[in-house]
C-alpha cells in the first residue's frame, strides 16, 4: 500500500506548537515554585521539543520539495531564498531588541557577529548568546543548505536509511569527545551537527509514512503519546525519546487529512503558525515579566498568565513581522529575478 499524503499536513503543523510550548515551560520552570509532579517531571525534559523540531524539519522540507526534485523543477535558488525568509526576519527583530536591552543595562554583549550570520552553533561563542535559543536558526539553516546542495535527486531508501545511521552513529562519538552523553546536548557547541541525524530521520519516515494504514498510524499516535508521557516522566531523557517522536510524527502525517482528529482543529493548526514566534519571542516575555517589569513596580502574575501573554504577543510577531517581512522578501527576490 501506497498513499499520496495531503499537502498541508495539519497535525503537523499543531505539533510544532506543543514542542515550542514544550521549549517555553521548561525555561520557564526555573523560574517558579512548582510541586513535583508528572507534569512537570514532563516539563523538565523540554529541552527536548528541539529535537522533535528538527526531525519535524526534515520531514516537512522532503515533502514539499521531493515532488520538484523528482519532475526536475527545484531550484536551490528559491528554495534557499524562502528558507531565509522563514527564520531570518523574526530573529534579527529579536536580535536586536536582545542587544537594545543589553545595551541599555550597560552588559557586556557577545556574539553579535556569530547570531547576525546565522554561525552561533559551531563553537564560535562562550555559551548562548542574546536571543539563546536561536542557536537553533544557525543548525536549521545548516541543515536547510546541505539539503539544498546535496540532494540533487530524490535519494533511495537504503541511501536515506544508511545516512541516518552513519551520521548518527558519527555526530554521536563527537558529542562524547566534547564531554556530552548524547548528541542531544551539543547547542552552541556545534548544535549545528546535532540537527543532520534528526533532519535525516524526519527524510526517512517522509518516505516510509505512506506506506503506514489509517488504523496503524492511529495506533502509533496512541502508542507514542502514551510513550512519551511515560518516558519523558521518569527523568532525564536520552535518544529513546526519539521512539515516541517517530511514532507520533508518523501518526501525525498520515492523519492530517481526518476532519475529526483534535490536531487538525483550526484552533490547533493556527497555534501552530505562530509556533515559530513562540519559539523566537518565549525568552523575551519571560525576561519581561520577570526582570523588566517588577523594576516598574508591576507584581509578577501567575504562570498561566504569563503562558496566554505569550500566545498573544507571538500571534502579533506573526502577523505583524514573519508574514510581512516572508511575503516581501519573496516578492523582492522575484521581482529581482524577472529584471535578469
Amino acid at each position: 500500500m501506497h498513499v499520496n499524503l495531503p499537502n498541508d499536513l495539519k497535525s503537523l503543523t499543531s505539533f510544532r506548537f506543543f514542542a515550542a510550548f514544550w521549549v517555553f515551560l521548561f525555561h520557564l520552570r526555573s523560574r517558579i515554585s512548582y510541586e513535583d509532579n508528572w507534569f512537570w517531571g514532563l516539563v523538565d525534559n523540554g529541552a527536548r521539543g528541539v529535537d522533535f523540531f528538527f526531525i519535524l524539519s526534515g520531514f516537512v522540507i522532503f515533502h514539499v520539495y521531493e515532488g520538484p526534485i523528482k519532475n526536475g523543477e527545484f531550484s536551490r535558488r528559491s528554495y534557499l531564498i524562502k528558507r531565509f525568509a522563514r527564520i531570518y526576519p523574526l530573529h534579527i527583530v529579536m536580535l536586536l531588541i536582545f542587544l537594545l536591552i543589553a545595551i541599555a543595562g550597560s552588559n557586556q554583549i557577545h556574539g553579535v557577529f556569530a547570531s547576525v550570520f546565522l554561525l552561533h552553533s559551531w563553537g564560535l561563542t562562550d555559551g548562548l548568546v542574546l536571543n539563546g535559543p536561536s542557536w537553533t536558526l544557525s543548525a536549521e539553516m545548516f541543515a536547510y543548505i546541505l539539503f539544498g546542495v546535496i540532494v540533487v535527486r530524490s535519494p533511495p531508501t537504503w541511501v536515506i536509511t544508511i545516512a541516518f545511521f552513519a551520521t548518527a552513529i558519527g555526530v554521536h562519538f563527537f558529542s562524547l569527545m566534547m564531554g556530552k552523553t548524547a548528541f542531544l546536548h551539543l547547542t552552541w557547541d556545534y548544535g549545528s551537527l546535532r540537527i543532520v541525524p534528526l533532519f535525516i530521520l524526519g527524510m526517512l519516515l517522509r518516505r516510509l509514512t505512506p506506506r503506514v494504514s489509517i488504523l496503524a498510524a492511529a495506533l502509533m499516535g496512541i502508542a507514542g503519546l502514551l510513550i512519551l508521557l511515560l518516558v519523558a516522566t521518569s527523568g532525564p531523557v536520552g535518544y529513546e525519546i526519539l521512539v515516541p517522536f517517530v511514532l507520533i510524527i508518523v501518526s501525525g502525517a498520515r492523519l492530517s487529512d481526518c476532519q475529526n482528529l483534535p490536531s487538525n482543529n483550526k484552533i490547533l493548526v493556527y497555534l501552530g503558525e505562530i509556533s515559530y514566534s513562540v519559539y523566537m519571542v518565549h525568552i523575551f516575555v519571560i525576561a519581561a515579566f520577570f526582570e523588566y517589569l517588577p523594576k516598574l513596580g508591576a507584581p509578577i502574575p501567575p504562570w498561566p498568565v504569563i503562558c496566554i501573554a505569550l500566545v498573544m504577543c507571538s500571534s502579533v510577531s506573526y502577523h505583524l513581522i514573519e508574514v510581512p517581512s516572508r511575503l516581501w522578501i519573496n516578492k523582492f527576490a522575484y521581482k529581482y529575478k524577472k529584471r535578469r
